[in-house]
């Protein structure tokens, strides 16, 4: 899994979480249910104790710390899904920032941002090259529900302007990743990646958790920890 994780910056682990499990957290996500922002919520650790409770539970916490060592723990946590109110394209992209709990102006980070009420910035690309996305699948993912689309091996070019990655995009091997319900993707943010909308929009629930297995320079701490 890592020798193929390092090479390509996504891996899928099929099967990773239990049929009852994936119900439970459905239920529990169930409470956002007609509320604003309900397709893609931050903090969600925060809101929802059984998220918390996962992310550090195995296997999920087995998976990130086989990546990135026995120091490896959630940073930031979020829920998405594609509904029939909320369903969108989303454009070759990386994920180029982090969240903090307070701004303090540090070398090397920025620029800074907030959403949802969470602070946000740029980091040297050295952390972001040592975190680990999990994307713990609640719904099938497939061309019909807006399958997230990665280009292999793209993690390894740092970051990347967002001009640069366009013409790097329009000639390479996209890969959509296929997925079921309990079904766990391992991907590096800086790894290309992009989704179409959903075909037949329905359900497309994502519990998205980053780890890492590093300390930000005082005085500035990752927004969530466990």
């Amino acid at each position: 899994m890592k020798a193929e994780y390092m090479r390509d910056g996504y891996y899928l682990v099929e099967r990773a979480i239990n049929t009852d499990v994936v119900i439970s957290l459905i239920e529990a996500l169930s409470e956002f249910d007609g509320k604003i922002n309900n397709y893609g919520v931050r903090d969600l650790m925060r809101y929802v104790p059984e998220i918390h409770q996962i992310a550090i539970s195995a296997p999920i916490l087995t998976i990130a710390r086989e990546i990135l060592g026995d120091n490896a723990r959630p940073v930031r946590s979020v829920f998405f899904d594609k509904v029939p109110e909320f369903n969108w394209n989303v454009a070759w992209h990386q994920d180029t920032s982090i969240a903090v709990k307070r701004r303090y102006e540090v070398e090397g980070f920025g620029p800074w941002s907030e959403k949802q009420g969470v602070i946000h910035t740029e980091p040297p690309v050295e952390y972001l090259a040592n975190i680990l996305t999990l994307r713990i699948h609640l719904d099938v993912a497939n061309q019909e529900t807006g399958v997230l689309r990665v280009v292999p091996g793209t993690h390894r070019n740092g970051r990347v302007k967002s001009q640069d990655l366009l013409n790097k995009v329009s000639d390479a091997n996209v890969v959509e990743c296929i997925a079921a319900p309990g079904d766990v993707l391992l991907m590096s943010p800086l790894l290309f990646h992009s989704s179409r909308k959903a075909v037949v929009p329905s359900h497309r629930r994502v519990i998205h958790i980053e780890y890492s297995a590093m300390k930000l320079p005082e005085p500035l701490e990752w927004y969530e920890t466990a």
